[in-house]
């Protein structure tokens, strides 16, 4: 079975991961050894995706670990000041309509 070379790129990353079907794998290598194109793309991807090491994955996960916790108590913060901001609102108008039914009540 001979892969045209646009389905053959949309591959090429599940080839370099390993997460091919051993059908796709033979595939895809027999068509790398026959088209000159592919095999320059496939060489170029990976280049381009180089796996981190293990320490560079752990680390890069770390951080953006570390990111993620610390947008997520930035949101919870500005939740809480929303939430705060409302309440004193309400409770400030609550406070007013109060007064000013009080001080109709005196009037009439």
């Amino acid at each position: 079975m001979n892969l045209p070379c646009e389905i053959v790129m949309d591959l090429v990353a599940l080839y370099q991961d390993g997460l091919a079907s051993p059908m796709t794998k033979n595939n895809v290598a027999a068509h790398l050894r026959t088209c000159a194109e592919c095999r320059r793309y496939y060489k170029q991807y990976r280049r381009f995706s180089r796996r981190p090491s293990y320490g560079e994955q752990m680390a890069s996960d770390n951080i953006a670990e570390q990111e993620f916790c610390r947008l997520a108590e930035k949101m919870r913060h500005r939740r809480m000041l929303i939430g705060i901001g409302f309440i004193s609102y309400f409770c400030a108008s609550g406070c007013l309509l109060v007064l000013l039914w009080m001080r109709m009540r005196k009037r009439g």
